[in-house]
């Protein structure tokens, strides 16, 4: 059985452990440019990461982000 990582999944470590905003910007836009991520909905997230004015609301759109792109969003139906 193969398992499946998100693509926010594979950088979420990585960016959590980062304490500089700019740098964690940088690794959040570059990784996800490597991406198969439309490029209108990279656009918008990379913008969106790029309003936050300090580590903790990098993290806490990252968090978000890695939720939503899950499917375990608030106001999101969990299949069964």
């Amino acid at each position: 059985m193969r398992h499946f990582e998100s693509t926010l999944a594979q950088i979420a470590e990585q960016l959590y452990k980062t304490t500089d905003v700019l740098t964690a910007k940088d690794l959040f836009a570059t990784h996800l440019e490597g991406t198969k991520i439309k490029q209108e909905d990279k656009k918008k997230m990379i913008y969106e990461m790029n309003q936050q004015r300090n580590i903790y609301g990098v993290y806490k759109y990252m968090t978000n982000a890695l939720l939503k792109f899950e499917g375990l969003g608030v106001g999101q139906k969990k299949v069964a």
